[in-house]
């Protein structure tokens, strides 16, 4: 296990400073879900949040987009803390605060191995001087030197960072696995009375049906409805409110999240009560969250698609499902027992799919049917695309593809390690060189 966690921290030194993301990312990953393996075992908890962990990181390898690869290696970790402390609040935080015991994974000190240690410091700092003394005066020797593999010099605060990172996060899984923190418990003495609860809960599901009924009124009215009565161009209406309905999805998971927690329930009338606000709650978001996304699609019918504009549509579709998955919840009390877990799992797959997708080649693609569409295209927007463009940009006039593809050729130029093999650089490497 020790040594495991050593070689995951000198796999990340080796391979992962200085060059671009790639198959040495999941490759760093397996060494350090081996390390996590050998002390936690095979509990289906652990192959089933650690499996999606690595393969989350596999994407640093068939991915080019910075952004795409940063969630999903910020997802791994959090699935990679799950993995080895259950799906709690306190998940995410495990690995770290297990640091404080670090010193339980060193191996002992063999008796009368202090005159050794003080030994080899004396001779490194014997040797060092003559070394480079020899190095200055002989050039075979010198030569001799060179041969052998050491990383650049300007090239070791990197991988000394990546060590220390990596050795940290590996220790700490590796602690939490072994033995894993025990879930504070939340104890609420005084809960919200039925009045105190079901009072708010009814007026504010009042007020989501005739925002709903009035969002309705402009699905089936279209575009006059909107001039009339707002005074707005369709594009204007769709990104005034797109971040508004947004927050209040947000606001509705902490309104139900509380009434959870502290509304008190005496009777299986209370709770059958609760049960039923919370899901009209939940129902009547869902449909505003479908608004929020008609107007999104809207404004990128009039200005076409964006990262931040994909990934709002991607919360908005992720917090419709956890909506739809809380009224599945209060409908059946086994997957109400089970509602962590199968959220984090759920997570987990959207946020897989959502790679699969390949944004940066979604979001040209789209582009370039608008453009043969209407005939708009904001060029230098496409041109901040990740090699995972590279295809979609391809399929554009020569008038346009050099101009668009030319940030792709000079950041290819340069020949990578096989460490940062990436699928989408490789791809775009042929197609330039085609």
């Amino acid at each position: 296990m020790r040594a495991l966690v050593l070689a995951a921290a000198a796999a990340a030194a080796a391979l992962l400073p200085g060059s671009p993301l790639g198959v040495g990312v999941p490759l760093v990953a397996l060494l350090v879900a081996a390390a996590v393996a050998s002390a936690a075992g095979a509990s289906a908890n652990t192959i089933a949040f650690g499996s999606l962990a690595l393969s989350l990181t596999a994407f640093a390898a068939v991915r080019d987009a910075g952004w795409v690869v940063a969630l999903d290696l910020a997802a791994a970790w959090l699935l990679g803390s799950v993995a080895v402390a259950g799906p709690t609040l306190a998940a995410a935080v495990a690995p770290l605060l297990r640091l404080r015991e670090v010193a339980t994974l060193a191996p002992p000190v063999p008796r009368g191995s202090a005159p050794v240690l003080r030994g080899a410091a004396l001779g490194g700092v014997v040797v060092l001087p003559f070394g480079a003394l020899f190095w200055s005066a002989d050039a075979a020797f010198a030569e001799l030197g060179r041969g052998v593999p050491l990383p650049a010099l300007e090239s070791v605060p990197g991988r000394a960072i990546a060590f220390c990172v990596v050795l940290a996060a590996c220790a700490g899984l590796v602690l939490a696995a072994r033995r894993p923190l025990r879930p504070p418990t939340v104890s609420v003495r005084r809960g919200l009375t039925p009045w105190e609860w079901a009072l708010p809960l009814a007026l504010l599901a009042v007020l989501f049906a005739v925002f709903v009924a009035v969002q309705i009124a402009v699905l089936f009215g279209g575009h006059e409805h909107v001039l009339r009565t707002a005074g707005l161009t369709y594009a204007e209406y769709a990104r005034q409110g797109f971040w508004q309905l947004l927050a209040v999805a947000g606001l509705t998971l902490t309104v139900v999240g509380g009434a959870a927690v502290f509304a008190a329930k005496p009777h299986r009338a209370h709770r059958l009560l609760l049960r039923v606000l919370l899901g009209i709650l939940c129902a009547l978001t869902i449909v505003v969250l479908v608004s929020a996304l008609r107007r999104l699609w809207l404004y990128e019918e009039a200005y076409g698609l964006t990262r931040l504009r994909l990934l709002a549509e991607a919360i908005a579709v992720w917090l419709g499902a956890f909506f739809a998955l809380l009224l599945a919840a209060g409908l059946v009390a086994r997957l109400r027992r089970r509602l962590a877990p199968v959220t984090i799992a759920g997570t987990a797959v959207a946020l897989l799919a959502f790679s699969l997708l390949d944004p940066d080649g979604l979001i040209a693609e789209r582009n370039v049917e608008r453009w043969r569409d209407t005939g708009r295209l904001d060029l230098d927007y496409l041109r901040t695309l990740s090699a995972d463009a590279a295809p979609e940009l391809a399929s554009l006039p020569p008038s346009l593809r050099g101009f668009a593809l030319e940030p792709q050729r000079t950041a290819l130029a340069e020949d990578e390690p096989w460490s940062s093999f990436n699928l989408s650089r490789s791809r775009a490497r042929d197609l330039l060189g085609d």
